[in-house]
């Protein structure tokens, strides 16, 4: 029990580690690509949502909300409507994820080691995953007047969302066999 506490928490760990340093990675070399403050048309970050939750899951939602915490408060002050943000960032990857294994087309390929993603599934989580981000990550920024961010950019937060999270789906099925052949 102790054990499984530990490996989750570097889990976490792991993953907001992960997400703070495609923050940044982001910010450096698609800084041309931001929009506004939380909207890129680019934005890395979004292919962590994905993959951190299909490979670790709960644990992977926590390291998100946590990634989140920590590089939020650098562009927006922090408010409720951050706050929330930084919330929705690792129940919605959860969520998504949880809604399409209920799913008998994807269960099979919604997997722990990704041996089995078609580009159909790789396809489809990614653009649930962005849409509804995107979604709701909009109507916080609508309804909070104290947020920089202007409101009416649900498509390019989209879009650098879903460009973001196929990329890595997309790159992490290619060598996902190789990698779990090596690691076993």
């Amino acid at each position: 029990m102790l054990n499984r506490l530990y490996v989750n928490t570097g889990y976490v760990l792991f993953v907001a580690a992960l997400w703070t340093l495609l923050f940044y990675a982001n910010s450096y070399f698609f800084d041309a690509a931001e929009i506004a403050p939380l909207v890129s048309l680019i934005f890395l970050p979004a292919a962590l949502r994905p993959v951190a939750v299909l490979l670790f899951g709960i644990p992977g939602a926590l390291g998100l909300i946590l990634g989140a915490a920590f590089t939020i408060p650098s562009v927006e002050a922090v408010s409720r409507a951050t706050v929330i943000i930084v919330m929705f960032n690792g129940v919605i990857a959860w969520g998504v994820l949880s809604l399409m294994r209920l799913s008998a087309a994807f269960r099979s390929e919604l997997t722990a080691d990704m041996t089995g993603l078609s580009l159909r599934t790789i396809l489809v989580l990614s653009a649930s995953t962005a849409i509804v981000s995107s979604s709701l990550n909009s109507m916080v920024i609508f309804f909070s007047p104290e947020l920089s961010t202007p409101p009416g950019l649900m498509l390019p937060m989209m879009i650098g969302d879903a460009i973001g999270a196929l990329l890595m789906l997309y790159l992490l099925s290619i060598f996902s066999p190789a990698m779990t052949k090596y690691l076993k």
